[in-house]
């Protein structure tokens, strides 16, 4: 394994700076600069959970090569936990509702405003933090050497259902979440054509953050059952060193794809253009 610690390291350094970097971005952008809007509130908070989901990536690191430290083991856990689940919940929100801003347009204009999104964010956000103090502690319950007591074989029984439980519950029902009204929206946009650009702007987001989220977290998964079927430590270390790059890693792509797809984001990044090309001195452009 000692010889896995230094490429590990420097993935891991320019995965926490780039993640750093790009997060507080979207965090400055979407709190100070494009304008108050539902979406705003929606990419702020993806972003917040981001940035401390990275904050705590050189505790993870330090975590996983000293295997002593149960405080950082626990609460690094807990962290990727809360990220997982905040992950799934956000974006399954956000997929429905860009379903719903394509199909009911006139409600949307009426009902989508800022301050409702930011109690479905502060919602979500409980929730996430409940279950991932209850789900905190899996990798770490897997990876205790096995007790001689006659409770061992039921508290496995226990951590084993509730590693499937968590693969179902929150990783393949938020998929399905995501897949859906993505294909509502490619539905919507054949069947009612002066919508096609409207469908076509919440595709591309869309279409970004849906692979970014299962390539990034179904090896997580994955992990979970190879650790229940015991195979050997060296293969298990592997796996799930290259199971959290890719979770981490996801927190340095979601920024990208706000940047590159989002149309508030590209507004203010036209802005900026045209600020650097003129010498007009006067107030901002509304947005």
């Amino acid at each position: 394994m000692e010889y896995l610690q230094v490429p590990f390291l420097v993935v891991c350094a320019v995965v926490f700076l780039a993640g750093v970097a790009l997060n507080g971005y979207i965090l400055f952008v979407a709190g100070c600069r494009v304008q108050r809007t539902a979406s705003a509130v929606w990419f702020w908070s993806r972003a917040m959970t981001d940035l401390i989901f990275i904050i705590f990536l050189p505790l993870r690191f330090t975590s996983f090569f000293i295997l002593d430290l149960n405080w950082a083991n626990m609460l690094s856990s807990t962290v990727t936990s809360f990220h997982m689940f905040s992950s799934a919940f956000l974006l399954s929100t956000l997929s429905v509702e860009r379903c719903i801003l394509v199909a009911r347009p006139e409600w949307t204009r009426n009902h989508r405003t800022p301050r409702l999104a930011f109690i479905m964010v502060l919602g979500l956000g409980a929730m996430s933090i409940g279950f991932s103090l209850r789900y905190g502690d899996l990798w770490e319950s897997l990876l205790r050497p096995a007790s001689t007591s006659m409770n061992f074989q039921v508290y496995e029984g226990k951590v084993k259902a509730a590693v499937v439980i968590q693969f179902l519950v929150w990783f393949l029902i938020p998929l399905a979440l995501i897949l859906t009204p993505t294909f509502n929206i490619v539905l919507a946009s054949r069947l009612r054509r002066n919508r096609l650009i409207q469908s076509t702007k919440t595709l591309k987001i869309l279409l970004g953050l849906t692979p970014t989220f299962f390539l990034c977290w179904l090896p997580y998964h994955v992990f979970f059952f190879f650790l229940m079927s015991k195979y050997p430590l060296f293969l298990l270390n592997t796996g799930r060193a290259s199971a959290y790059v890719l979770t981490y890693l996801s927190t340095c792509l979601n920024p990208i794809f706000y940047l590159t797809m989002q149309e508030e984001f590209l507004m203010y990044r036209q802005r900026i253009r045209n600020s650097q090309t003129t010498d007009n001195s006067g107030p901002e452009p509304a947005e």
